[in-house]
């Protein structure tokens, strides 16, 4: 496609409809829905084969977490409690019933975890490609949602867990480097992107956030679409960037700033909420402050206190 993908939907949104109890549409990890006095998030995010993952570094069950963590993702950055999902999958003829199954067990590990239940779907015959592609509908357990429009001048951003980790697995497996305790982390974050609920969990209870989004793409270019939906700017220090040692030892930091399908949390907070952040790292929660949120526009790096330009800002579909 001639055009990139942040094109492609300023175009989608131009055929949005707005209808009374609709709260948020496009431009977001999810959709806002108010029903019968509740809010509802909804959210559809696919996987390709060849793009999202591979059957050579994957097992069929992972494949089927992956398509559940990265909705459930999208969910639970919006501040919603995970409720049922849908599942369409695209079959080419190379694809075995076998295959198809172990898919299915693995979404299925997940959704036992979390308390979620399969209700329908599709099935379709593809050419050659095969994809999975997932709906999943969560129940708001806070007043607001948590979505990216919501940053504020002079919030704090913070970002859980490790940067780089996914792509750095990646890497790994394309190299074929042959597997010790130091690099199971990374391939496990790659093949099994969990998202982190259990600081989410402390996050929502303690009321903290206020803009919200999980890293797909990676940190700058996801910054960047969260700075451009709520009219701001941000600045981000290197040195506060939680970068794996293996990353650092092998000079590849740009996989913190760009690399994607981590699926940690990235958000926005008030000054007056950093002791709450202070208090859930000291009970081991892995939360980075790693920046601010100021007036203007675009994503800063700053390095050793002078402008820092990334190699590159992240994935975008069409762009490659």
């Amino acid at each position: 496609m001639e055009i990139g993908e942040r094109k492609l939907i300023e175009i989608v949104k131009r055929f949005e409809r707005k209808k009374s109890g609709l709260i948020r549409g496009i431009g977001d990890d999810c959709a806002i829905v108010k029903l019968n006095g509740s809010l509802y998030a909804f959210c559809q995010d696919a996987i390709i084969e060849g793009v999202h993952f591979s059957f050579s570094f994957m097992s069929p069950p992972q494949v089927g977490k992956k398509a559940i963590y990265v909705n459930l993702a999208d969910i639970l950055s919006m501040g919603a409690k995970p409720l049922f999902y849908q599942v369409t999958l695209g079959i080419p003829k190379r694809i075995t019933s076998d295959v198809i199954k172990g898919i299915y067990r693995g979404m299925g590990s997940v959704a036992e975890e979390f308390d979620i239940y399969l209700i329908g779907g599709d099935t379709v015959a593809t050419g050659e490609d095969f994809f999975i592609d997932v709906s999943m509908v969560g129940k708001l357990i806070c007043k607001e949602y948590k979505g990216r429009n919501s940053a504020k001048d002079n919030d704090l951003i913070g970002v859980t867990g490790w940067l780089g980790e996914s792509a750095y697995g990646l890497k790994l497996l394309k190299d074929g480097i042959v597997l010790g305790k130091n690099y199971k982390r990374f391939v496990k974050r790659y093949r099994e992107p969990r998202p982190p609920y259990e600081i989410w969990r402390e996050l929502m209870k303690n009321d903290i956030t206020n803009a919200m989004m999980d890293i797909s793409d990676g940190l700058i270019i996801d910054l960047e679409r969260m700075m451009e939906e709520s009219g701001k700017g941000a600045v981000v220090y290197y040195e506060k960037l939680p970068i794996p040692f293996q990353l650092k030892k092998e000079k590849l930091e740009d996989y913190a700033l760009s690399g994607g399908e981590d699926y940690q949390f990235l958000f926005t907070f008030s000054r007056d909420k950093l002791e709450k952040i202070e208090d859930l790292k000291k009970k081991g929660f892995e939360i980075s402050v790693i920046g601010e949120v100021v007036r203007g526009k675009g994503v800063k790096v700053i390095k050793e206190g002078k402008p820092f330009l990334p190699v590159k800002k992240g994935y975008e579909h069409f762009s490659q």
